[in-house]
């Protein structure tokens, strides 16, 4: 009788500490305004959001994380805001302000990263050794962090352009969702996770990821900063061959994927000082000091980069469609693409056809004046407004450098060209019905 008491005493304490675990983290999730939906998956959703003060004001942009319980994902959250709570300071690492769970979830609330990611900074600046010498050194201290800050080395295991944030001071490594800890003489991954043409082949399942994984994954990057496409499954069996890439650089490229992960620089550090001698014999000096995280290095032994102007100091403004665009499904932006596509030939078959085949009015003017009216100032709008509003991710993507001409430069031209035109043809239509041209 006595032990039977004892037992649901003791279920009754466990129900309770549960209830008021629960309770604390509606109260703790109440304290947060939802801003935007940053993205959403079956076993995860970011969102930005603010926080709402005891007398209503908001403070600062933070990002809360709702992630499935069970799914694998988020362990690295609760290891890094222990180490942060306990005094560990991270330069390349977001700082996460606290972490909790709510009813099926893992909740994780981290500051809200400021800057674009190396996708959308190759786009705009253009691939070339320039952005790769800036970026990659810092890229591999930021990775050393992860590899070096704790008891057992975090492996990212999903490092990729658009989980990199660069702004003009500052580098930091983003998404640690499904990061995960090295374990001594596991043989693989309990799951596997990660994109295809940066992940190394152990990650799907060839045994069990370590730093020498993210050596990988950086070397593909350094592939991405030159060339600015993704690493396809050619790139790394024809060699890395591309006359944009040096030879002594597409050696360390070869260093850091092979698939042997045996084969492969050691660590990170190996890597990055494998590439600063790479640069140096580029021409491009010592970047830092080889092996060392160029933060903790002298400034006599930094030498400033060829050209000197660093390639993300004054970011040009986006198209304002473009950015649109960016929040919307490719597939939806080559669906609409191909929609703009007819609407504009139609009305440039619209505009051929009244040059050739007039109507009553248009037949008053002689054929001179309707090629120039419809074949040279209207299909030219045309084309131009088609331009504006289509969606530019794969053009940007193929031609990089279009990126660097200003948006406002080309409405204004746009804008400029579309009032000389109708300017013009009124003029040319005031002069034919007054007989002063024919």
């Amino acid at each position: 009788m006595l032990s039977a008491r004892l037992f649901f005493a003791t279920m009754t304490s466990m129900q309770t500490d549960e209830l008021e675990e629960y309770l604390d983290s509606l109260q703790r999730d109440a304290r947060y305004r939802v801003d935007a939906v940053l993205r959403e998956s079956a076993h995860e959703t970011t969102q930005r959001v603010t926080l709402v003060c005891d007398d209503e004001s908001e403070q600062g942009l933070y990002v809360r994380k709702y992630i499935k319980r069970g799914s694998g994902m988020g362990a690295a959250y609760g290891r890094i805001c222990e180490a942060q709570k306990n005094g560990r300071r991270f330069r390349y690492i977001p700082h996460v302000v606290d972490c909790y769970t709510t009813g099926e979830d893992d909740v994780v609330i981290m500051e809200y990263v400021q800057g674009e990611m190396l996708h959308d900074a190759v786009l705009r600046c253009g691939a070339s050794f320039a952005l790769a010498a800036d970026v990659f050194p810092r890229l591999c201290d930021a990775v050393s962090e992860l590899h070096e800050g704790f008891d057992a080395p975090i492996i990212h295991r999903d490092l990729k352009p658009s989980n990199v944030m660069i702004a003009r001071d500052s580098l930091k490594v983003i998404d640690l969702g499904i990061a995960r800890f090295y374990r001594e003489g596991a043989r693989d991954d309990t799951r596997h996770f990660g994109t295809r043409s940066y992940a190394p082949p152990e990650q799907f399942g060839f045994g069990q990821t370590t730093v020498r994984s993210d050596v990988y994954a950086l070397g593909m990057l350094l592939f991405f900063c030159l060339t600015g496409r993704d690493p396809g499954p050619d790139a790394r069996d024809e060699g890395f061959c591309d006359p944009r890439i040096p030879e002594p650089v597409r050696a360390v490229l070869l260093g850091a994927t092979q698939f042997d992960p045996a084969h492969r620089y050691a660590d990170v550090r190996a890597l990055r000082a494998a590439f600063c001698r790479a640069a140096a014999a580029c021409g491009y000096g010592s970047i830092a000091s080889a092996g060392k995280p160029s933060h903790q290095a002298p400034p006599s032994q930094v030498v400033a980069l060829q050209p000197k102007v660093r390639v993300f100091e004054k970011p040009r403004p986006r198209a304002a469609m473009h950015a649109v665009f960016e929040r919307i499904p490719t597939p939806v932006g080559v669906a609409w693409n191909a929609l703009l596509a007819f609407v504009a030939g139609v009305l440039l078959t619209g505009c051929v056809w009244a040059v050739f085949v007039p109507n009553q009015t248009d037949a008053a003017y002689p054929l001179w004046f309707r090629i120039v009216e419809y074949g040279a100032f209207a299909a030219a709008n045309i084309v131009f407004a088609a331009y504006a509003l289509m969606d530019k991710r794969r053009l940007y993507a193929r031609f990089p450098r279009w990126l660097r001409i200003a948006p406002r430069r080309i409405a204004a031209g746009a804008a400029a060209y579309f009032a000389a035109s109708l300017l013009a043809v009124s003029l040319l239509m005031a002069m034919v019905s007054q007989g002063l041209v024919r």
